[in-house]
């Protein structure tokens, strides 16, 4: 691995890919991107995250609201930038607020040494602009985090094939989220070849790429629940570990020659 810290380099090792809803070993990814977060941020972390939303993290994780006061307060600075104004302006965590574009970041170079996206990248039709943007605002050797869905996942690629109106509908009822909290997906850098090649165009070096579970869809719908289970047990395999739910990776700018 290059580019990434020791302490950093441990955790990801040590990180299981599953879930944490009754197998209480394992984590799910939001979980596996909220110790990324806890592990790499310093009181010399220089931070912006991108599509920040009102949250750091996942309100669902039970750890959740401590850890992003922590983080909130370890990190020298803390950027948030998301196109809903409402919903940065709602953030508690970050301490700078900014609506804008993500493609066209209002920073000098060189400015950060980290930067986060969280179920973002996905919703980019040309997700090569924003890693050029992200290399641009980050120190040498920094590191960009993102997590995304791994469209080779069962579920992801179903869910690509449904109609908007419909999508959104489902979405509503089993992650309780609202219409205006539910954008248009791409899903241009969702699998692991394409987020090597995109890394690699852009400059970037892959210190860590994992895919990892997500939570159970469907534990509320018993014969529904059974068959998921089914499946993760299969992807819990190391041949089947490339079909699962999301990417979890960690680019790091590498120096100028």
């Amino acid at each position: 691995m290059c580019g990434i810290s020791r302490n950093l380099e441990t955790a990801l090792s040590e990180l299981p890919p599953g879930l944490k809803t009754s197998r209480p070993n394992l984590v799910v990814a939001e979980d596996a991107y909220r110790l990324l977060l806890l592990d790499e941020v310093t009181s010399s972390t220089e931070w912006l995250d991108l599509g920040c939303g009102w949250r750091l993290l996942r309100e669902w994780l039970p750890n959740g609201a401590a850890d992003e006061a922590k983080l909130s307060k370890t990190a020298r600075r803390l950027v948030g930038i998301d196109a809903v104004a409402d919903d940065v302006s709602r953030n508690a965590h970050v301490h700078e607020k900014l609506a804008g574009d993500i493609l066209a970041l209002p920073f000098r170079d060189a400015s950060f040494n980290l930067v986060t996206a969280q179920m973002v990248v996905e919703h980019l039709e040309n997700p090569l602009t924003l890693l050029r943007e992200v290399k641009r605002v980050l120190q040498p050797g920094g590191k960009f985090i993102f997590l995304t869905p791994n469209f080779l996942n069962y579920q992801v690629f179903a869910a690509s094939l449904l109609p908007d109106g419909i999508k959104k509908r489902i979405i509503r009822h089993f992650e309780g989220r609202t219409e205006t909290d539910i954008f248009k997906t791409h899903y241009r850098m969702n699998t692991g070849k394409q987020v090597r090649e995109m890394a690699e165009r852009s400059g970037f070096s892959i210190a860590t790429m994992r895919m990892v579970h997500s939570a159970w869809e469907f534990r509320r719908f018993p014969p529904l629940h059974w068959i998921e289970k089914a499946i993760f047990r299969l992807l819990d395999t190391e041949t089947l570990a490339n079909y699962r739910a999301d990417i979890l990776t960690v680019l790091v700018n590498q120096k100028s020659k």
